[in-house]
């Protein structure tokens, strides 16, 4: 029933696109230049080994079989959040493990090529099989977790931990497993590791945001604004109802304190890099969890069906309320994506001639180099930036500099000026309409 629910409620969303998160078109271009040239480089630092390698065996496949992939992580993350529960002898298992897959931020990433379900997947393996003392194969799960999002590596110390309180304290298993998960890290990653060394210990970017943005990426961009709302509200009138003493046991409860444990790592993480509300996907399944523990049934069951409606119904951002959930909202902003996308390549070909040129289209480079399609052997260079030996062939060389007006492309601009003194306009940045 899991596998029919979560495949059927995603069929009709993945036939669009890979996303409108550019990391994802990232991922499989690496994957196409990988296995058409053979050459690995990461499609962002810190590096995506596992889903990177995986999609160099699909990346000319049509959206929907690429997007499929994403769907069956997503069953797989729910069948071991399902085994979890009942391990843990938790009531509402089927229900909870149901309505997991539909929270919004899980919803929308299980549609498109990214790689949080991928990630979380082995994650949820992982704890269910340290529960069951099957520490070779926890590990081994681990060192794929970390290859599909090396940030998730911040939860080896409460899986330590919960090893540690499930095995009866026995030091001698928690160092084994140790050992082995950070063994199974080292060789999945391995292809990072021997590319760059330590130099893919890189900088997220900029995490410099607002209070409001951190907030309305932490709940609403995460369970949606029906979803966050039934969750405030159960738990209020939980405390008003008397529920203090449900909430103290949660002290007593292992896995509710290795749940906190998950969350407040996770939590840690995205303040520190706060660019995507998918960073705090690891936290969701130990969220309800720890929910479960502190609702009673008769308010646990409104709130997981709010967070079933919550995908569908009410979208807020900083210009609207919308009626339409979430997910009908990012189908619109893949299809203005897709129509920039295409218009730019429409462009870049329509200057296409016979003298070679460069065309500088910042963080679009790789949809449009994948959607484009350009044949190698001609004569023109899609960049996100410039290369020092693409300025000498612009001021050498005499090629063509074309640019669109992109963010990094006026930031890129500021420090050496070659799009204002070599390059021609070819097309403005990209706008979403919200």
């Amino acid at each position: 029933m899991i596998i029919i629910i979560v495949l059927l409620s995603r069929l009709p969303f993945i036939f669009n696109s890979l996303g409108a998160d550019l990391d994802a078109w990232r991922e499989v271009y690496t994957a196409k230049i990988i296995h058409e040239d053979h050459i690995y480089n990461v499609s962002r630092f810190p590096g995506y080994p596992f889903p990177e390698f995986l999609y160099s065996l699909v990346y000319d496949y049509p959206y929907w079989a690429i997007n499929l992939l994403s769907v069956l992580f997503t069953i797989g993350c729910c069948l071991y959040l399902f085994k979890i529960l009942n391990f843990l002898t938790i009531k509402l298992s089927f229900l909870i493990s149901v309505v997991f897959s539909f929270v919004p931020i899980i919803y929308l990433s299980s549609t498109i090529a990214m790689d949080y379900n991928w990630s979380l997947f082995f994650l949820l393996g992982s704890v269910y099989h340290l529960l069951k003392k099957n520490l070779w194969f926890s590990a081994l799960l681990c060192g794929l977790m970390v290859s599909a999002r090396f940030n998730n590596i911040i939860f080896l110390p409460a899986f330590a931990f919960l090893l540690y309180t499930f095995s009866e304290k026995d030091i001698k298993k928690v160092l084994q497993f140790s050992v082995l998960a950070f063994l199974s890290t080292c060789v999945f990653f391995s292809p990072v590791i021997l590319k760059y060394g330590i130099g893919f210990l890189q900088s997220y970017g900029d995490a410099k945001v607002s209070l409001g943005s951190l907030l309305s990426l932490s709940t609403l961009y995460i369970y949606g604004a029906l979803g966050i709302l039934a969750i405030i509200s159960g738990l209020i009138i939980q405390l008003f109802k008397g529920g203090y003493q449900k909430i103290k046991n949660v002290s007593k409860n292992d896995f509710a304190i290795f749940s906190i444990l998950m969350i407040v790592s996770n939590l840690a993480f995205f303040i520190r890099y706060p660019l995507e509300s998918g960073y705090l996907i690891p936290s969701i399944p130990f969220v309800l969890i720890l929910l479960q523990y502190i609702l009673n049934e008769k308010l646990m069951k409104p709130v997981l069906f709010a967070l079933l409606l919550s995908p569908f119904l009410i979208h807020i951002n900083t210009q609207k309320i919308r009626v339409m959930g979430g997910i009908f909202v990012n189908e619109n902003y893949e299809d203005q994506q897709l129509k920039y996308c295409n218009n730019l390549i429409r462009e870049i070909k329509r200057h296409s001639g016979n003298q070679p040129a460069i065309f500088h289209v910042g963080n679009y480079s790789e949809q449009v180099s994948l959607i484009g399609n350009f044949d190698k052997n001609s004569n023109i260079k899609i960049v996100k930036h410039l290369s020092p030996q693409d300025q000498k062939d612009i001021i050498n060389k005499k090629y063509t500099l074309y640019y669109s007006n992109t963010e990094n492309g006026k930031t890129e601009n500021s420090k050496t000026h070659m799009l204002d003194q070599y390059g021609t306009l070819l097309y403005k940045d990209f706008e979403l309409i919200r």
